[in-house]
């Protein structure tokens, strides 16, 4: 049985779901909402396993708290922390780090529990953006755009954040944390400059390839195969409309997405399950208009849905 592929949003104190596919698209749209999450602001999403949902939220006190799911619906608080929380970056099932302003932590059992990572670690990177390369069985090389503006690498879960690269040696002016990573190649963005490494994962070279007109804000890789397609989103000089280039070649080449786009929230990879067939997806959300709602279009290198 194929399994639809699920996009979900947030709103400020709910998680909302659909399925994505062409029959719930062209005819259902429907979203389900989960309860309130009440004295918390909704930050970001996840599903760290199958229907298994973490949320991570600021609450009214200042605190940076964890909610789990099991059922979409009702969440439950699972880890609190007195310092910001900057990021939580999805390892394999059930697996997951996140980066705080006073180091790092860990989950292996769908976010139950979390333990730091690095205890002894006297100085480690602060990061919004992680890519996470799997090298083995349960190994992983990890690079992180920290915000100092300096990319570290390390091994995980052994070894140790190690400074690899400083991108502000290269680009001073308005800059976005903009990485993403794949077995074959990593890509990051210092303001209008595209950098690669292609040491599969371990980040400790990188090369200015290519430059755009703008200011490089995200890039998104499909999948973690030996031939992802990236997709780059590069704000325009009135800070108000981002233009989408797709590369298939590493960043050697970039290929300018037809469909037009105004101010840019969020851009997620889809990754469409139970099935073999590869499919190249991607869910762009608009930014929010005053008492408006945010809009979402499904894009893919054929067109958009």
């Amino acid at each position: 049985m194929v399994e639809d592929s699920k996009l979900i949003l947030s709103a400020s104190d709910r998680v909302m779901h659909r399925a994505v596919s062409d029959m719930d698209l062209l005819e259902h749209n429907m979203w389900a909402l989960s309860d309130p999450i009440p004295g918390a602001r909704i930050i970001n999403t996840w599903e760290i396993y199958h229907n298994i949902m973490l949320v991570l939220a600021a609450t009214d006190a200042g605190k940076y708290c964890l909610f789990r799911s099991v059922d979409r619906k009702k969440y439950t608080l699972v880890h609190e922390h007195d310092s910001r929380i900057y990021g939580l970056f999805y390892l394999d099932d059930g697996h997951a780090l996140i980066s705080a302003a006073d180091g790092w932590w860990r989950t292996a059992d769908t976010g139950l529990t979390w333990t730091e990572l690095d205890e002894l670690c006297q100085d480690p990177p602060v990061s919004r953006i992680m890519s996470a390369v799997k090298t083995g069985a349960n190994t992983w090389s990890l690079t992180a755009y920290a915000e100092d503006r300096k990319l570290y690498c390390r091994d995980y879960p052994e070894g140790s954040w190690a400074e690899v690269f400083d991108t502000s040696s290269i680009w001073q002016d308005k800059w976005y944390p903009a990485l993403a990573g794949s077995p074959v190649a990593s890509l990051v963005g210092a303001g209008n400059k595209l950098l690669r490494s292609l040491q599969a994962g371990a980040g400790v070279s990188w090369d200015v390839i290519q430059e755009v007109e703008g200011i490089i804000k995200s890039i998104i890789a499909s999948d973690q195969s030996s031939a992802p397609t990236f997709l780059i989103e590069v704000e325009q000089a009135d800070a108000e409309s981002s233009k989408l280039y797709w590369t298939y070649d590493l960043g050697d080449s970039l290929v300018a997405d037809l469909n037009r786009v105004d101010m840019i929230s969020s851009v997620q990879s889809i990754f469409p399950t139970g099935t073999n067939q590869r499919q190249t997806m991607f869910a762009i959300i608009g930014k929010r208009a005053a008492e408006g709602a945010n809009q979402c279009k499904i894009i893919t290198d054929e067109g958009s849905l």
